[in-house]
């Protein structure tokens, strides 16, 4: 509408299984009958789909810079196609730059930010009709290996939907949460999920980095389940139950049962939970080479109990620049 994009509807289906892990498909036929569930459900309101625009979670996440320079002097770049054309070659030299780290058929690209447009070497907001010697775009660009993505297309192809268009999960979410006005701060985005938690990092007016860690909230489902000797669906219902509700009652797999208060989970979990925060305290100070003045969370695994103050404490920001952001 406009400018904007409206939502006109939205449903989410759990995994009956454990058929993703750590954001790699484990189980094609499991994850196409889920898929086949949320389409059917939504085709009944809306018709016919057959198209889907995939965010992907940055398992084994590669990410390299590039930039690509062109003269300009009698040719103006005067459409967004030439503009598109050249950050395009940007991604092909940042391919080119990861195949000298390995094998580049082992990995495909899964999208791109623009991080700077430079006029004669100085920073510019856009090179459409501008006049000057030479333009340049650098881009970090994002790459997946090619078994998570192909296992991720097959599951489509099941499902009988082609893949419109494929990104990153926080390639996705920043461009929501963190609109290009906002950039000019130092802010750190995480996307805290069930197998995988990825981060992207933006400041001064661009994104300067992706990441992500294999860590998030199923490492804290499996200590629930180990510890009340319950499986891990059922660990998964119990650990919402309490965070939402306060309390739960539970029982195990030799039939006994229990009473579960927040403040129990709370301890119960605490060793994960400060896993998980140290962790990701280290990647985004990493990513950002000191710590950034904010961090939003988003995600399931980002209403994890404690999970706020600890980062906050690890990354050594007061406990109110680090938030969860809702829908």
């Amino acid at each position: 509408k406009e400018k904007n994009f409206e939502i006109l509807d939205m449903y989410t289906k759990q995994h009956e299984e454990r058929a993703m892990l750590d954001g790699q498909i484990q189980n094609v036929v499991e994850v196409a009958n889920i898929i086949t569930e949320v389409k059917e459900y939504l085709e009944e309101k809306h018709g016919p789909l057959e198209e889907v625009c995939v965010a992907a979670a940055g398992r084994a996440l590669k990410t390299v810079r590039a930039e690509v320079k062109l003269l300009i002097a009698d040719r103006p770049l005067t459409t967004n196609e030439q503009i598109k054309h050249l950050e395009l070659s940007a991604v092909q030299q940042a391919q080119e730059n990861l195949t000298k780290e390995g094998d580049i058929k082992d990995y495909h690209c899964v999208g791109y930010s623009v991080t700077h447009y430079r006029l004669d070497g100085d920073i510019i907001g856009s090179l459409i009709d501008q006049t000057g010697n030479e333009a340049s775009v650098e881009v970090i660009a994002t790459f997946l290996p090619k078994i998570v993505v192909e296992s991720l297309m097959k599951a489509l192809e099941r499902a009988n939907l082609r893949m419109r268009a494929l990104t990153l999960e926080p390639i996705a979410a920043i461009h929501v949460l963190i609109p290009e006005s906002m950039r000019r701060l130092n802010v750190g985005l995480i996307d805290i999920g069930a197998g995988t938690s990825d981060i992207a990092i933006a400041n001064e007016g661009t994104i300067i980095a992706y990441g992500m860690v294999p860590v998030a909230g199923d490492e804290i489902t499996e200590k629930v389940s180990d510890h009340y000797l319950l499986d891990f669906k059922q660990a998964e219902m119990v650990k919402r139950k309490i965070v939402n509700d306060k309390e739960a009652t539970v029982e195990d797999i030799l039939g006994f049962e229990v009473n579960v208060t927040y403040d129990q989970l709370v301890a119960i979990i605490d060793d994960s939970v400060d896993h998980l925060a140290r962790l990701l305290a280290e990647k985004v100070t990493s990513l950002n080479n000191k710590s950034p003045q904010a961090i939003m969370l988003i995600g399931g695994g980002s209403l994890t109990p404690m999970i706020e103050e600890k980062l906050a404490n690890y990354v050594q920001l007061p406990p109110n620049r680090v938030a969860v952001r809702g829908a």
